[in-house]
């Protein structure tokens, strides 16, 4: 039960938390900005992990199967957001204050937990059922 509701938090956490940052980036599109493909995929994988934090209370198997889908679809946003960021950042273009640091590396710690766990959810649904 704690491993389902341990899921549960750190799917629907990264879901919606990366998912409001992938939707503000779409809401941009309104005021002329062209939007890649792969922002639309990632918003996509947001709504797939939050619907497996869900799915994941009852079922931890299916939930941490939809959710790691989910993860590799999230990362088509994630990783150039990131990859970006930390390029302007290191050629000076970009400066982050403190709340903004913070920010940043919740935005990078969360996802980074979140895949660990789905990965020993994994390993141990394989292992039980083998």
């Amino acid at each position: 039960m704690r491993a389902r509701l341990i899921t549960a938090i750190l799917l629907v956490l990264c879901g919606a938390g990366i998912g409001w940052f992938a939707y503000d980036n779409l809401m941009w599109a309104v005021w002329g900005k062209q939007n890649r493909w792969f922002e639309y995929v990632g918003f996509l994988g947001c709504q797939m992990m939050f619907l497996a934090g869900l799915i994941a209370v009852k079922s931890l198997r299916l939930g941490s199967l939809l959710g790691c889908a989910g993860f590799v679809l999230m990362l088509f946003y994630l990783g150039p957001a990131v990859a970006n960021t930390i390029h302007g950042l290191l050629l000076g273009r970009l400066t982050l204050d403190a709340p903004h640091f913070v920010e940043f590396g919740l935005i990078i710690a969360i996802p980074l937990i979140t895949l660990v766990r789905l990965v020993l959810n994994v390993k141990r649904i394989r292992h039980a059922g083998a």
